[in-house]
Parts: structure tokens; C-alpha cells; sequence
């Protein structure tokens, strides 16, 4: 068997366990509620909006939620500096770990399979199952904006929707969610615990970036133009182009006030990331002894 065929072969399997994975429907259905709740919060608001929003910002909000761009901002829901991070993390730590602890990885190197093979086998399939997440969020928010815009103008506009534009922005989505997946496959191969790859993932997400972006936000301005580099502002910056119009923050709040960079350039960085955890990870599984 070729080296090509081989690697197929392990994707292949890969797609069918994650396909069997209750972990990856769990994250998917929830990801899909949260999403639809924080849809109908927003629809709820536009219904009765606070007395001090002036109407002009009542009527530009609920215009965003009107397709074309209704539809294209739901992809932003899985970011990866937000809410996505969070799904990313949790997959990634199950799929990669859990293979030392039912020694799947003693199994395949001890058939041959070579290393470099097994690990860009088992990225890819992390990869796949988290497009397949990135997609949650454009099937439910459309559906939901679907139907408001169906309301509220009497007509859905098929012909309107930029069907480029969504598969890039879910393609920018992914990108977002790459370097904190890339960063729990780094841990869980270093470690081989899938508690430790949750730790560090879901420790960083939530706190070491949050609280690192907080600080240098509220240090000064010139701070502030630091924490642009971070992976969830690089994030925010990629898919800055699909939130036009509809501003709602659900991660670190104070972000707006940070100079992004420009998409270009933070995709490149979010890349960069990717790449140094998944070389990194490369390394330490060549060197690791797995035949214990």
C-alpha cells in the first residue's frame, strides 16, 4: 500500500469515527441552539427595543439581519475567538488524546504507518469535523434570518446572496478556529491526556486571552495596538468583512476599541500560528516513545 493511499485510508476512518462520535453531534446541537437563542434574543430586542436606542440604529440593526447580509454574518457565530474556540477545542482534545488512552496510536505505528503520515491523517480529520461546525452556524442563523427577512419583506432574495462570499466567509471561519484547534493538538500530543489538551485550550481561550486582551485594552492606546496580534482579535479582523452592520459582541466586549489589523495580514498571522503548533506537535511526536 502507498503512502497516498495509506493516508486516505486513515482519513477515511477518521471521517467514520467522527461520524460515530456523540461528542460531535452533542457539540453541534449546541452550538446550533446557543446560536438560534442568540438570534431570538436579538429579533426580541428589534421587537421591543430599549427607549434610549434611537430608532435610525433600531431600523440599521434590523436591516443586518435581512438576507443577503443576514446570512453571511451568521458565519462570524463561530468564531474562533469566541464561540467556535470554545467547540474547537473540545473536539480537537477528544479526537487527538483519546487515541493514546485506547492506544489506536500504538496500533497503526506499530503497523508501519509512519508517523508523519498518522499525525497530518488525524489534522485532517480534526479539520473536517470542525468545517462541518463552521457550517452550523450559517444553516441556523440563515434559517433564522431567512425567516425574519421573509417577514419582514414578504419575500426571501435568492438571487441577492453572494454565494462566494459564503463559502469564503466559511472558509474564514475555519481559518479562525485553526490556530486553538492546532494549539490542543500540540498539548494532547505532548501530554497524551485529553483533561491536560482541555486544560490548556479552554484555560487559554477563556482566560489567558480574554484577560491578556482586557489588560493591554485598558493599559493605552499604543498597548491596545498589541493586542491585535492575539488570536481572537486576528479572528474578529478576518471576519470583519462579514459582520458589517451588525454589531454584537459575545467574547471579549471591549474589542471594537482595539485597531485591528487588516484581514490580509491577520489571516497570514492565524496561519503562522497554525503552523508553528502543528510543526511543533510534529516534533515532539517524532520524538515521542510510544511504545509503552
Amino acid at each position: 500500500m502507498t503512502t497516498a493511499t495509506l493516508f486516505f485510508t486513515l482519513v477515511r476512518m477518521e471521517i467514520r469515527k467522527l461520524r460515530s462520535r456523540a461528542l460531535f453531534w452533542v457539540e453541534a446541537g449546541l452550538l446550533a441552539l446557543l446560536v438560534a437563542a442568540l438570534y431570538v434574543a436579538l429579533l426580541a430586542m428589534l421587537a421591543q427595543p430599549p427607549q434610549n436606542m434611537p430608532p435610525a440604529v433600531v431600523e440599521e440593526i434590523r436591516a443586518s439581519l435581512h438576507w443577503p447580509q443576514g446570512l453571511l454574518a451568521a458565519l462570524a457565530f463561530g468564531n474562533g475567538g469566541e464561540l467556535g474556540g470554545l467547540f474547537a477545542v473540545v473536539l480537537t482534545a477528544a479526537v487527538v488524546a483519546q487515541e493514546y488512552s485506547w492506544r489506536t496510536v500504538h496500533l497503526w505505528l506499530g503497523r508501519g504507518v509512519g508517523r508523519g503520515v498518522y499525525l497530518a491523517a488525524k489534522a485532517l480529520g480534526v479539520a473536517l469535523g470542525l468545517g462541518l461546525l463552521a457550517l452550523v452556524p450559517l444553516l441556523v442563523g440563515g434559517l433564522v434570518t431567512g425567516l425574519a427577512t421573509w417577514h419582514d419583506t414578504g419575500v426571501l432574495p435568492w438571487n441577492a446572496i453572494p454565494w462566494s462570499q459564503v463559502f469564503t466567509g466559511w472558509l474564514r471561519v475555519g481559518l479562525t478556529l485553526a490556530p486553538y484547534a492546532a494549539l490542543t493538538l500540540l498539548v494532547a500530543v505532548v501530554t497524551r491526556s485529553t483533561l491536560a489538551a482541555l486544560g490548556v485550550g479552554l484555560g487559554y481561550n477563556l482566560l489567558v486571552e480574554n484577560l491578556a486582551a482586557e489588560v493591554l485594552l485598558l493599559v493605552s492606546p499604543q498597548a491596545a495596538r498589541v493586542a491585535r496580534y492575539l488570536p481572537g482579535l486576528a479572528a474578529k479582523a478576518v471576519l470583519a468583512p462579514l459582520t458589517e452592520g451588525l454589531q454584537v459582541e459575545m467574547g471579549m466586549q471591549r474589542a471594537g476599541a482595539a485597531i485591528l489589523l487588516k484581514p490580509g495580514p491577520a489571516a497570514g498571522l492565524l496561519l503562522f500560528y497554525t503552523a508553528l503548533a502543528l510543526g511543533l506537535a510534529w516534533w515532539a511526536f517524532r520524538r515521542q516513545d510510544v511504545t509503552g
